[in-house]
């Protein structure tokens, strides 16, 4: 438990640079470009993400599943270098696939096909995040979270600071700015990738390979269904913005992306959690301890709602005057779409620690069909309320159809199992929050929303909250404080 506690304290201390630096983004860039090259960026942010699993294959997951334990040196030596000649190989026919058809590609992604000059910057974000993210799954599979951590603050500095010296005085057009930015991060991840490659490489050997050590037609099947499951994921969590452009336009999603940046600072707590849970989740069940993976589900559970809930409440009332803070008065969002951001945002990060308990008993293809059904209902929704509530309609869709994917996945991680989801903690923890966010409220309603109001608002509240935790005897905040 402690080399889990020190493991995800490092990380977060990494996450925690890295979303801040993002945060500190948005005030950047909405200040020195207009709303239009903006949402462009976004779009191609999430357009890159779109591409990642299929690049990659799923093998960061892959790659965490099978080599974090007992897996020789021999054998990761291999599959370092096999696994990453495929993912070339598929970033090579996603990248004549993007290229030979760049203005239908450009119409689907922009709106416009005159911003086909972006493409190729496109795919050096691909090449950039692809790469990084695959090294890192090594370093994350060889224990060196530390390392992990260091390249993440590494590549976070490096990207703030490039675009604040390419856009922070007088910006060129984006075409010229985005291509410098995006092959700055090229070279970045191939010096990540590199580091990888000498600790996977240099590694003492510490025993024989056995039998039932994994071919590649194992981990290619393993990996199958993390690609579909990947792109279902991000369908339900970023394909609103396409809806948006194409129903309204660039500036819209603008606004909406803007939005989601500062309600997705509470995902920094279950991407955290996952990304050291998984690894010791999965340790524990090649040995058979049942007991140990349900008992730190439920702590996962309960440590990843005490942070977010608070967290989400605060966004949910006063979202709208941070945005005008950190963006400018032209980006304005309706309060309605930051409550629903909120949910949306604790709901999938739910379903993010109860899923890592279907894959390990391998249920990929039920996961599958839950990913699919919330997709469903997310396109759905979607469909049905952008035309005629703009923002609020893609903010309801998103919180909908993820409260469906947690009420399922509740269920489906029940029968793996011997395992109850922790409701009378989760319910506890709901009224503290909502009890502690009233000295906002008030603040906030008769305060004229000023930023001192937030502020103090703000400080009240989250003082009002940890003292009512802290006073039990149970309390998840002292349990995080125990070294």
């Amino acid at each position: 438990m402690s080399t889990l506690r020190w493991s995800t304290g490092v990380y977060a201390s990494a996450v925690l640079v890295d979303r801040l630096l993002g945060l500190f983004l948005l005030p950047l860039l909405t200040r020195s470009i207009s709303p239009a090259d903006y949402g462009a960026w976004t779009q191609t942010a999430i357009t890159a993400s779109m591409l990642m699993p299929i690049v990659l294959f799923g093998f960061s997951t892959t790659i965490v599943r099978y080599f974090s334990t007992a897996a020789v040196t021999a054998m990761r030596r291999r599959y370092f270098w096999r696994l990453g000649m495929l993912a070339l190989a598929l970033f090579v026919v996603c990248g004549v696939c993007v290229t030979a058809f760049p203005g239908p590609v450009s119409h689907a992604i922009f709106g416009d096909s005159a911003k086909q000059i972006l493409l190729p910057s496109l795919l050096m974000l691909l090449a950039a995040d692809a790469t990084a993210d695959y090294a890192c799954a090594w370093l994350r599979a060889s224990g060196r979270i530390g390392l992990v951590a260091a390249t993440l603050i590494a590549r976070s500095f490096t990207r703030y600071g490039v675009v604040l010296a390419l856009v922070g005085q007088a910006p060129p057009s984006m075409a010229v700015w985005f291509a410098q930015y995006a092959g700055t991060q090229l070279i970045v991840s191939f010096l990540v990738f590199c580091l990888a490659a000498a600790v996977v490489t240099r590694q003492k050997q510490v025993s024989a390979e056995t039998s039932d050590s994994p071919d590649l037609n194992e981990l290619l099947r393993f990996s199958a269904p993390l690609v579909l499951l990947a792109l279902l994921t991000w369908m339900g969590g970023s394909f609103d913005r396409f809806l948006l452009l194409h129903s309204l336009d660039l500036e819209s999603v603008a606004f909406y992306a803007a939005a989601v940046s500062l309600c997705a600072i509470p995902a920094v707590i279950h991407s955290v959690l996952g990304f050291t849970l998984f690894p010791v989740l999965s340790e524990h069940w090649q040995a058979g301890r049942l007991a140990e993976i349900c008992k730190l589900m439920s702590l996962a559970v309960r440590v990843f709602l005490f942070l977010t809930v608070p967290m989400a409440l605060l966004l949910a009332i006063a979202g709208p005057r941070l945005l005008s803070l950190f963006a400018t008065v032209e980006y304005r969002a309706e309060a309605p779409v930051f409550a629903l951001l909120a949910v949306s945002v604790a709901a999938f990060g739910v379903y993010q620690i109860l899923l890592y308990a279907l894959l390990l008993e391998g249920r990929s293809k039920q996961v599958l069909g839950l990913a699919g059904l919330a997709v469903a209902v997310n396109l759905a929704l979607n469909l049905a309320l952008i035309p005629g509530l703009g923002l609020v309609g893609a903010a309801t869709a998103a919180a909908t159809s993820n409260i469906v994917m947690v009420c399922l996945a509740v269920r489906l991680a029940r029968a793996a199992l011997p395992w109850s989801f922790p409701w009378q903690e989760s319910l506890r923890i709901l009224a503290n929050a909502v009890a502690a966010s009233l000295p906002l409220l008030l603040l906030m309603a008769y305060g004229s929303g000023s930023l001192a109001a937030s502020a103090l608002g703000s400080a009240l509240s989250l003082s009002i909250y940890l003292g009512l935790d802290w006073s039990r005897s149970a309390s998840i905040a002292r349990l995080l404080a125990r070294p």
